[in-house]
């Protein structure tokens, strides 16, 4: 799977999911570009692998385009495009209490973000050789999330790269979205600790054995990693990880 050649931009690419694949990537041999809200843990993981750190804030569609106007000052092409950035708010809040400026911001980073990020990086991804989108989704759109708009807003990421599935592989750009499960990352572990603190547990121990359960985020980067490889040329759909 040598990405060696191939121009990747890794969106939400400052901690988690999206800098264990950033760095999986840059170890595969792509010129990595990594875009993040998160500046500091961005500009470190970009020189941790030697490679250019974009700010972005995905929610705003300025932002968006700057980010790509950036990108594309310094690379004539992207080969692949993964978009990880998002954000759970309203974990465990009822649904009367749920504010609806909250539901909003999570539907317009997570959901809209998607959008915005394919839309803007497109022309660029028309240039790449055989290009690649994958969009990070969830269990949570397909189960019950602990939030209201956390579920919301990852099935409709889900419902979004189906249809640009389908109507970019006529561009010659294949869509594809990855729906992790139970993964160790510092979002994951902090809605678990919420969990523990209203069930009056023992925070820590329940930290402690949830970070021995979960998948490691290193884990789904193989599989995003895999996926902007021409040997994925052949994959389409959803896939699922633990």
């Amino acid at each position: 799977m040598e990405l060696t050649g191939k121009t990747i931009l890794v969106v939400g690419g400052a901690t988690g999911i999206g800098r264990a694949t950033a760095q999986l990537c840059a170890k595969r041999g792509a010129r990595v570009i990594v875009a993040d809200f998160n500046t500091n843990d961005g500009a470190e993981t970009a020189r941790s692998i030697g490679c250019e750190f974009v700010q972005v804030d995905v929610s705003d569609e300025a932002s968006v385009a700057a980010m790509c106007a950036a990108v594309a000052r310094n690379n004539d092409k992207l080969d692949g495009l993964i978009q990880t950035a998002g954000v759970l708010k309203g974990a465990y809040v009822s649904i009367d209490d749920f504010d609806v400026a909250t539901f909003r911001k999570v539907i317009d980073v997570n959901t809209v973000g998607s959008f915005m990020c394919v839309k803007y990086a497109a022309p660029l991804l028309r240039k790449g050789v055989k290009p690649a989108v994958v969009l990070l989704s969830s269990v949570a759109a397909s189960g019950v999330s602990s939030s209201y708009a956390y579920g919301a807003s990852k099935g409709g990421v889900s419902a979004l790269g189906i249809t640009m599935a389908g109507k970019l592989a006529e561009e010659g750009i294949r869509v594809n979205t990855v729906c992790p499960g139970g993964i160790s990352t510092a979002m994951k572990l902090g809605v678990i600790e919420e969990d523990a603190r209203l069930r009056g547990l023992d925070q820590k121990k329940v930290l402690e054995d949830a970070r021995r359960e979960l998948g490691d985020p290193e884990g789904v980067a193989k599989v995003l990693a895999f996926l902007v490889s021409d040997e994925a040329d052949y994959v389409r759909g959803s896939m699922f990880t633990r």
